[in-house]
């Protein structure tokens, strides 16, 4: 009879050993460091820092992007080639953001003023594309460089939304909006005041280093299947709740 221990009663080797306790080794440090990622330190000091390395990394890698849409903008509808308009930022500090324009230079006195119709006649032919890609925001990395967005974060919204929804936004504001969030992954310009309100809040409640790395990630695919992508965004869509006062 064989004496040779049977495959179920194998002993591991020295080296299986090892690489079990490597693997283990490796995998609670991963933990910790996530941990550590995903910790309040992440929030005041981390989140800044990945803005800066992403948005800086962003820029040289998308600028032939930039500089091909721009041309395509100032060769297709003239001047100005960015759209700049003021936002509400961190601490409810106001900034103008950056963005490419989709739009006939006068669109604010025309029409619906702030708000957008399906075939909104002052949108030109090359912002339609833009703004069905969300390409006409790239130029936010500018803003997020300058400290005013965060690369994740609330939607950054205009001053007479912030006024008159005030005290819903009051901690939404302790934090600076983001090129992409919540709001852009789950229904962009298909979700109603209330909707966007609740998910920015959702943010906030918990910033995590993972959890911006996922939205980041979503975003993609987001963008590319313009999932959410719509003109149709009229007042009366919209804003969904009444004024709130103080």
């Amino acid at each position: 009879m064989n004496d040779s221990a049977s495959p179920e009663h194998a002993t591991a080797t020295p080296i299986q050993t090892q690489s079990t306790r490597a693997a283990a080794v490796c995998c609670s440090s991963l933990r910790e460091l996530l941990d550590r990622l995903n910790g309040p330190l992440y929030e005041r000091y981390g989140k800044r820092l990945f803005d800066l390395a992403g948005a800086g990394a962003g820029t040289l890698a998308i600028s032939p992007i930039l500089a091909g849409l721009a041309a395509a903008v100032y060769a297709t509808s003239g001047r100005p080639v960015f759209f700049r308009q003021e936002r509400v930022g961190r601490d409810g500090v106001v900034f103008r953001i950056f963005k490419f324009r989709t739009m006939v230079p006068d669109a604010v006195e025309r029409g619906r003023g702030l708000y957008i119709e399906e075939d909104d006649p002052r949108i030109t032919p090359i912002g339609k594309w833009l703004r069905a890609t969300s390409l006409d925001e790239l130029p936010q990395v500018l803003n997020v460089l300058l400290g005013d967005m965060s690369l994740v974060g609330p939607r950054p919204n205009l001053v007479l939304v912030v006024d008159r929804y005030r005290p819903l936004y009051e901690r939404i504001l302790s934090v600076r909006p983001g090129m992409t969030g919540l709001v852009a992954i789950r229904g962009r310009n298909r979700l109603r005041r209330s909707e966007m309100i609740a998910f920015d809040d959702e943010y906030v409640e918990r910033i995590t280093f993972t959890d911006d790395l996922r939205i980041l990630l979503e975003t993609i695919p987001t963008v590319l299947l313009r999932r959410g992508a719509s003109d149709d965004v009229t007042e009366e869509f919209i804003e969904d709740i009444p004024p709130v006062t103080a």
